[in-house]
């Protein structure tokens, strides 16, 4: 087991390189092609989709890994897999028939509807690789899950370093929106067999949702602390340009978020199962420390050379913002490790109260801060979230245990 969890993690780590230096390229061409004002409201944009993406998600891709990781047989596990993947397709119509009405609704929108409309069309097709991820993580088989989620920003990556023309926000959107569906396409071949949409079960579904729920509204709340409060305050309080000076800053900060991700992915099944928790746990958090600070160091050495390669001297502001942000990697790395494992003890249901409390210390910090700070202030707050948050759900681990 310990050597198919090292191999696994070594897949996703390379996988994970390789999206850091897609993403990288692709964020470097995007700000130079889009220009400040432009790419802020790209940037506005994703904050706000991805906010519907966790209502499309739900909770339901952790909770479907718990449970089908408890099942004996290959059965009950396609059972758990097709049940998931309806639910995730339900709640997937709901947020966007959601998302339509804001973006029809909302005048900071008005100017960039269509292009809006493109890129949350993507929620289902999202929704279905999501289900895909959850089957391959349980098998504890990420290699495939890699490859998807790698070869998905490199479809997009090559439309874009093929085409020399001017690029406006909708051919960024819809260029994406086919990426997705060609990925997708490659994932549901490769995981045939796996889900079937015939396999439906009320009384499961129900179970699923009854579950979900509460972890549903947690990452709803993160993600509206983790991308859309900040995003939206800079937009109202300080402009488009400021969005996309921050929005650099923190997209650089997202990326080296995930390998703490990607390794907590690995290591959940196991947690879920209930074994040796003790032993890996603590080994984890060594793992995340040592990597947190060593990324930490070299991002603030050399902020100012990456910001400049990415985006040139227009996002020069992004520097020190980025300084600050990488501050939050530690509680952030080591906040990965201690949910994971509060939600393989059930406490999807305190996860959920803690994100409350951590919402409403994220909005207020933020209404105080950016307006007298800028975005300097919205990335003290950032950091500030985090600390918070690591502390919170430590100390109800301690409880559980």
């Amino acid at each position: 087991m310990l050597k198919r969890l090292a191999v696994n993690t070594g897949v996703q780590i390379l996988g994970k390189m390789a999206s850091v230096v897609v993403s990288l390229i692709t964020t470097g061409i995007l700000t130079r092609k889009l220009g400040a004002a432009v790419y802020g409201q790209y940037i506005l944009i994703i904050s706000l989709s991805i906010f519907f993406d966790a209502l499309a998600d739900f909770g339901t891709s952790v909770i479907g890994v718990r449970e089908a990781s408890k099942e004996e047989d290959e059965a009950g596990r396609v059972r758990v897999w097709s049940n998931v993947a309806i639910l995730r397709l339900m709640m997937a119509v709901f947020s966007l028939a959601l998302g339509m009405i804001l973006i029809f609704n909302w005048l900071d929108l008005k100017e960039v509807r269509f292009e809006a409309v493109l890129a949350w069309s993507m929620m289902i097709f999202t929704s279905l690789a999501g289900s895909l991820g959850v089957v391959w993580q349980t098998r504890i088989k990420m290699q495939a899950k890699v490859l998807v989620e790698v070869m998905f920003p490199t479809v997009f990556l090559l439309c874009l370093w093929w085409f020399h023309g001017e690029i406006s926000l909708a051919w960024v959107f819809g260029t994406y929106l086919i990426a997705r569906i060609i990925t997708l396409a490659w994932g549901w071949w490769m995981g045939r067999g796996t889900i079937n949409f015939r396999l439906v079960d009320r009384k499961l579904i129900g179970e699923l949702l009854k579950m979900s729920w509460p972890m549903g509204l947690y990452l709803i709340i993160f993600s509206a602390y983790d991308r859309a409060i900040d995003s939206l305050m800079i937009r109202r309080f300080l402009g488009v340009g400021e969005v996309a000076w921050y929005g650099l800053a923190y997209k650089i900060y997202g990326v080296l978020i995930q390998p703490a991700f990607f390794l907590m992915s690995g290591i959940f099944p196991i947690l879920s199962k209930g074994k040796n928790n003790k032993s890996i746990f603590n080994w984890t958090a060594l793992i995340l420390l040592v990597a947190a600070a060593t990324v930490m160091l070299g991002v603030w050495i050399f902020a100012p050379i990456m910001v400049f390669l990415l985006a040139g001297s227009q996002f020069e502001a992004s520097v020190l913002v980025l300084r600050i942000l990488v501050v939050a990697l530690v509680f952030a790395y080591l906040g990965h490790l201690v949910g994971f494992t509060l939600i393989s003890k059930n406490g999807q249901k305190e996860l959920l109260g803690l994100g409350v409390i951590i919402l409403v210390f994220n909005f207020l910090g933020n209404l105080v801060a950016i307006p007298r700070f800028g975005i300097m202030g919205a990335a003290v707050v950032t950091v500030l979230t985090e600390a918070l948050s690591l502390i919170l759900m430590s100390i109800r681990l301690r409880r559980r245990d």
